[in-house]
């Protein structure tokens, strides 16, 4: 018995299910998430990696043990990543969620850009309201980078994501802004995509000669690059706008070349595009039966991918094909279009109404906040008196930290002599041909707190446990090498040279000012391993032992 076409639309989206949950990226994220740790982490990604989909084997950059979480949030990030590329779109959110909730302690570039994964993620899955929330986030990041480039994508995914949650008329004016900062980015692949999205919402404007313009130009800019899957895409929005054009021939040639390419490459959702494109153009070449055969693979594809702004445009073509010749099954396409068009408008909708609820707020709260003033003036000067105390605490925690930014920068300046001084004494002790002393230069502000920081967080350790170089570049989020090369740039001595001299200038202010403690004592609060290390080190460097030093500053 032959198969129907809604078994057929039944049976093709869960044997692409079945064949997308073989892939190994599956099993590995299945293993790191049973045991999060480094090891399967750098398995995941080692993956990634040879399949071509990253450009490094780690995702840690110079840090060789970072914490737990930066691992979780990388590993998850990138699985959402992966699982847009495939177009699994609920697999893609999940893991987008989870990373996002560590992403946000971590810095702002890596929180933006979870977040405009998700956008997209949300956008494809046609929930605009959530798209929109997590896109104006972004922006708001992307706007305090300066980076234009990054502020161009925000506005471009915003301006998306409003034309498919039927504003088109508001998503060209982001769209327009996101041409600008493209421009300034100068860019051709960043050009080529929001010309592309430009096209699109003309096109849904029905200003297809503009959408045509638009287009060609995404095609020039794509060129340069030598993209050659972008140009497909390019090619299909092209071919798309032809059919509003009502050149349905040329169109035809075009995807005739496209959807073959994106047969290939596994690109379902531009292939799920450009089919239900042929299907249009086929039916305005009076090719009915070929056209249906474009649009139902289309619906089928839609259906297993989630998208169901794409299956609305190939049900309703698949309608206005067949409701003369067999109106029954031509009607239960209908009811379908409709189905999916009052699932897109509701929650374009909810997108609206929350906006408005929340600018309604707004004005209420200021409403009642005036009428409650009116009534009682009471809660005035309440207000008065909480901003003088505010006032009052923020002159006091600013003067409080500038004598601890004065003390600090006394501290460095007393340090830095010793380190002169220091330099010079090594300077002597060996063959003047073989030595060379930096010249003292004028550290700038960022350099002094860098020097300041080493020596808090040393001063910090120093009670608790003996100082190494290691330990200190740990506590600053470092490696040690960068801490070599970082220290010697602005002191012109190793990185264990300046420590040894801050848990000096430590241990000499505790011998003056705390006269009966013990050597072994003073060693222990500033991070020796024992009382012998310890005045070994301060008989090296001032010549005297720790106990001649007091008895100096006694006399």
């Amino acid at each position: 018995m032959p198969l129907s076409i809604r078994h057929i639309l039944t049976i093709v989206p869960l044997v692409l299910s079945l064949t997308i949950s073989a892939h190994p990226v599956d099993s590995l994220l299945e293993i790191f998430d049973r045991k999060p740790s480094l090891k399967n982490a750098d398995a995941f990604f080692a993956y990634l990696y040879e399949d071509g989909f990253t450009d490094a084997p780690r995702m840690y950059r110079d840090v060789p043990t970072p914490p737990l979480d930066t691992v979780k949030a990388l590993v998850w990030y990138w699985a959402g990543e992966w699982y847009y590329a495939t177009q699994q779109y609920p697999l893609a959110e999940k893991n987008l969620l989870r990373a996002l909730d560590l992403m946000q302690y971590a810095d702002k570039i890596s929180y933006s850009d979870n977040l405009a994964m998700l956008g997209l993620v949300e956008m494809r899955q046609s929930k605009y309201e959530e798209a929109l929330r997590y896109m104006q986030r972004c922006y708001e990041l992307d706007m305090e980078s300066g980076d234009p480039e990054r502020i161009c994508s925000s506005l471009n995914t915003i301006a998306g994501t409003l034309m498919a949650a039927g504003d088109p008329t508001e998503g060209m004016k982001y769209e327009l802004r996101a041409i600008e900062y493209a421009k300034k980015a100068g860019n051709p692949a960043r050009l080529a995509v929001v010309y592309g999205m430009a096209s699109e919402i003309e096109h849904t404007l029905r200003n297809d000669e503009q959408a045509l313009c638009y287009a060609d130009s995404a095609c020039v800019m794509e060129a340069t690059t030598g993209n050659t899957h972008k140009m497909m895409v390019r090619q299909s929005q092209k071919a798309s706008i032809l059919n509003g054009l009502k050149r349905y021939e040329e169109a035809y040639q075009i995807l005739a070349k496209v959807i073959p390419y994106f047969r290939q490459s596994g690109d379902q959702l531009s292939l799920a595009i450009s089919l239900n494109k042929m299907g249009i153009a086929l039916h305005g070449l009076g090719k009915p039966n070929e056209a249906l055969t474009h649009l139902y693979e289309a619906i089928s594809i839609c259906q297993s991918i989630g998208n169901m702004m794409n299956e609305a445009y190939a049900q309703r073509e698949v309608y206005e094909i067949l409701f003369r010749d067999n109106p029954d099954e031509a009607r239960t396409h209908l009811l379908r279009y409709h189905e999916l068009k009052d699932s897109l408008y509701s929650q374009a909708t909810a997108e609206q109404i929350a906006r408005f609820n929340a600018e309604f707020r707004v004005c209420e709260y200021a409403v009642e906040n005036t009428r409650l003033k009116q009534r009682d003036k009471m809660y005035a000067i309440i207000a008065i008196i909480a901003a003088v105390l505010i006032t009052i605490a923020t002159t006091i925690a600013v003067l409080w930290y500038r004598k601890r930014r004065e003390e600090m920068d006394k501290q460095l300046n007393a340090l830095m002599i010793k380190v002169n001084s220091f330099k010079a004494q090594e300077a002597k002790s060996v063959p003047v041909e073989t030595t060379e002393v930096k010249p003292d230069k004028q550290l700038s502000a960022a350099e002094r707190r860098f020097l300041e920081n080493i020596m808090h967080t040393t001063t910090q350790m120093m009670p608790n446990e003996a100082i190494t170089v290691e330990k200190i570049a740990g506590k600053l989020i470092m490696t040690p090498k960068t801490l070599y090369r970082r220290v010697m740039e602005l002191t012109g001595i190793s990185a264990k040279q300046y420590l040894l001299l801050i848990q000096l200038e430590q241990s000499q202010r505790i011998l003056v000012e705390e006269p009966e403690a013990s050597i072994l004592d003073v060693a222990m609060r500033c991070g020796f391993e024992n009382a012998n290390t310890f005045s070994g080190a301060f008989k090296r460097v001032y010549n005297l032992s720790p106990t001649e030093f007091r008895r100096q500053a006694e006399g």
